[in-house]
């Protein structure tokens, strides 16, 4: 009984914890080690699942805008800096408003990335014949089965309508 009513002082006593902390101590019936985390606040050298990545957009004309019938591309560079592998691991770009005159895939599935391993997810972005002149954002995310792991980030890019004849 005593455990019980200890175990319950326990669970209000961390309810109302808004940072991760560790726990330690001893009840009259052992050890007691519990450990409460949450991912938003723990730093990141400390999680178990996470990632480092890189993203960055280029396009063949250098103009830095995506013109009629180019392919641009976006390169994410994936970096596991957490503290165990991570299974099937999927990105995914998606349009903050509508790509018009623009076709992309939407996700790509980089599989497996052990601990200090990096993976690359290439996305294509190709504007039509009839692109018009518009900033697109996009927003990057990396999923597992789990959920998220990482905080996700925007790339923004133009493209630009055909002038003149």
């Amino acid at each position: 009984m005593k455990l019980l009513i200890g175990l319950c002082g326990l669970v209000m006593l961390t309810a109302g914890m808004a940072e991760a902390q560790k726990i330690s101590g001893r009840s009259n019936s052992g050890a007691l080690n519990v450990v409460l985390s949450d991912s938003g606040t723990t730093p990141a050298g400390e999680r178990l699942r996470n990632i480092a990545y890189e993203v960055e957009f280029s396009e063949p004309s250098g103009n830095n805008a995506l013109d009629p019938k180019e392919t641009g591309r976006l390169r994410v560079v994936l970096t596991n800096s957490g503290k165990i592998s991570l299974r099937s691991v999927v990105v995914r770009v998606t349009p903050l408003a509508n790509a018009v005159g623009v076709t992309y895939n939407d996700s790509i599935a980089v599989g497996d990335i052990p601990v200090n391993a990096t993976r690359y997810a290439i996305f294509y972005f190709t504007a039509a014949a009839d692109v018009i002149s518009q900033v697109l954002t996009f927003q990057v995310e990396i999923h597992d089965p789990l959920g998220k792991v990482s905080d996700p980030r925007l790339v923004t890019f133009l493209t630009r309508e055909r002038r003149g004849g």
